[in-house]
């Protein structure tokens, strides 16, 4: 026992140092739904939510969805720091700007990356970050457009490459085409954003055979599906396992009696390896605490606490529920 003590106490002394030298940092994807402001926009036809529209969206009803944002973003945080928020289904940037200087997640130091797209709802996707740990490099859109199609328009990919440390951290935040009109005219539309992405991260791979990469998005397919497949073939990713919190629900959202894993994170083999400075767990999380989910009277079981059923107001958070990866940086 007495040999056994010296090797205990330099095991010891060794987590001790490396913990105190590795930073925890949560990044988040959160599908909001519907964040709209509530003031028409002459620059596209669909204006819902508005005070006219069929939604009836009053500024009241704004402050409310803002809140439960915040809300949700510091509950999925924990006493984590948070890294970054891949947000999708935001307007434009003032309901960003509102989100993160006029509630209380203004005591962070927030800012984000965020563009126009043509999407013909204007919804876009977003990335918030965090100034403590991420220092922006570049951003840019990455436009999705069909050959075949030249009136097709949706929202565009958010690219952001930073600094965590002296380590450089690529990010890329999705919102595929959904499922509204069906698999038959869906599916290919998934498939030019899959084709377009993985052009992307072969770029990224060119320039940096172990480049630290994070995907995350609303791909609107499963895992199993042929657009995640064919990003995953023959690229060195790793789609994570998502794993619920709480509630052990079977997805981040339910349609009828079915979940689906529409949202998922997806990150490259030297994140996971931590063989470029930034190491992540080895799955993500489904944060589905009571307050996010309702019971579903008609389906049984209990579904997302959404803010519309159709167009009935129905004062809730969201139809998707928000998944997070924690990711662990030596500083």
């Amino acid at each position: 026992m007495r040999k056994l003590a010296p090797i205990i106490l330099l095991l010891f002394v060794i987590s001790e140092l490396y913990s105190q030298n590795t930073k925890t940092l949560r990044a988040v994807f959160y599908n909001v739904e519907n964040y709209f402001d509530n003031n028409v926009d002459s620059t596209r036809e669909y204006n819902e939510f508005t005070n006219e529209g069929n939604l009836r969206w009053t500024y009241g009803k704004f402050l409310r969805k803002r809140n439960s944002i915040y809300k949700t973003i510091v509950a999925v945080g924990e006493w984590h720091d948070i890294l970054l928020v891949g947000l999708a289904e935001v307007e434009n940037a003032y309901v960003i700007n509102d989100l993160i200087h006029n509630t209380p997640l203004s005591v962070l130091p927030l800012e984000y990356c965020h563009f126009e797209s043509n999407d013909h709802r204007g919804i876009d996707a977003a990335l918030l970050y965090n100034t403590s740990y991420f220092e922006l490099v570049y951003s840019e859109p990455i436009t999705l457009s069909n050959p075949s199609d030249t009136s097709y328009v949706t929202r565009d990919i958010i690219y952001a490459k930073g600094l965590v440390g002296e380590d450089t951290l690529h990010v890329l935040v999705n919102h595929w085409t959904s499922r509204y009109r069906g698999l038959l005219e869906s599916d290919p539309l998934r498939m030019i954003a899959s084709m377009k992405l993985g052009n992307v991260v072969d770029s990224i791979f060119m320039d940096d055979l172990n480049a630290n990469l994070i995907i995350m998005g609303d791909f609107n397919d499963d895992r199993d599906d042929e657009s995640m497949t064919h990003l995953m073939e023959n690229r060195d990713l790793t789609n994570l396992n998502l794993v619920p919190q709480f509630n052990n629900v079977a997805g981040t959202l339910k349609y009828q009696h079915s979940w689906y894993e529409f949202d998922q994170i997806i990150v490259s083999q030297s994140i996971i390896t931590g063989k470029s400075g930034i190491k992540s767990s080895t799955s993500a999380v489904i944060f589905d605490p009571d307050f996010l989910l309702e019971y579903d009277e008609k389906y049984l079981g209990y579904k997302p606490f959404r803010t519309n059923i159709g167009f009935r107001y129905n004062g809730g958070f969201s139809d998707h529920l928000p998944i997070y990866l924690d990711m662990f940086h030596v500083q």
